[in-house]
């Protein structure tokens, strides 16, 4: 039954494609489809295990995974404190020669986690802090695209911890003002970096090409949310939040402001829809 209600997320491979289908419109050089489909395969990768694992979640486990994701989201920042990159954005988390965007590879594995820890009275003071801590480092890196996706989607958020007969309290909803302070300040700060057509402007290069092209592109993002909003109904509610956090970044690419994750270009972004839907599907099994 499990696998037939998950086998919907299969329709999720589209907005993937979509992003060779913008390296090719913008002819980009062949090892930018190398880390691509690299990228790809490791994603791939994670959500097989998380679908094939087994065994029940120890106490603890969620939190100090949360624990563990949140802290690597500040670690960027670290770069501040070593002088390097002065009055650059603080984003990028460096492994060798690879660069990937931490918002892009970990908040969604996060939301994941702080919706599922609402849902336990007993975890809910954690998620709080583990939610504002997360708002915190996105604020100082600064990464007003992202942290405006977290706050957006926070409602969705809360509503993990409102179920039939259950109260969520009022610790929860308090996190949505320090989350509104915060992304307010990040939207004040300058960005300091240039647009990438196959990155920020996707949309517009895909319609610069033809009017069909950008509609296939639109088209990619708007099933991804669906599909995520469908698995949502059926036995991952959680999904709901991540839904709404793709749709802003998406509303920002159109502007050309903020990367279209899995459209365009990036290897986070594609890790990180790896690693928030294998999490998702190995906690369906347990939650």
């Amino acid at each position: 039954m499990m696998a037939d209600r998950a086998s919907g997320l299969w329709f999720s491979i589209a907005p993937l494609l979509a992003g060779f289908a913008v390296l090719a419109l913008a002819g980009v050089a062949p090892q930018l489809y190398l880390v691509q489909a690299g990228s790809l395969f490791v994603a791939a990768l994670l959500i097989w295990l998380g679908a094939r694992s087994e065994g029940d979640v120890m106490p603890g486990t969620l939190q100090a995974l949360a624990c563990l994701l949140v802290l690597l989201l500040g670690a960027p920042l670290l770069t501040e404190f070593s002088g390097a990159s002065v009055n650059q954005p603080q984003r990028w988390l460096l492994f060798g020669t690879l660069q990937l965007y931490s918002g892009g590879l970990l908040l969604p594995a996060i939301l994941v986690l702080v919706a599922v820890l609402f849902q336990q009275p007993q975890s809910r003071a954690a998620a709080c802090g583990i939610l504002l801590a997360g708002a915190l480092f996105l604020a100082l890196q600064p990464d007003a695209a992202q942290l405006l996706a977290l706050t957006i989607a926070f409602p969705l958020l809360y509503l993990q911890a409102c179920r039939p007969g259950v109260s969520a309290g009022w610790l929860p909803l308090s996190c949505f003002v320090p989350l509104l302070a915060l992304c307010y300040w990040a939207l004040q700060q300058q960005d300091g970096l240039q647009s990438v057509p196959y990155v920020e402007g996707v949309f517009a290069l895909a319609f610069s090409v033809a009017w069909w092209c950008g509609a296939l592109v639109i088209g990619a993002a708007i099933l991804l949310l669906l599909v995520l909003y469908r698995q949502s109904l059926l036995d991952q509610p959680w999904l709901a939040a991540v839904a709404v956090y793709y749709a802003v970044l998406y509303g920002g690419s159109v502007a050309g402001a903020t990367p279209a994750p899995l459209l365009g270009y990036g290897a986070a972004p594609v890790l990180g829809f790896g690693l928030m839907l294998g999490l998702s599907l190995w906690l369906r099994q347990r939650v």
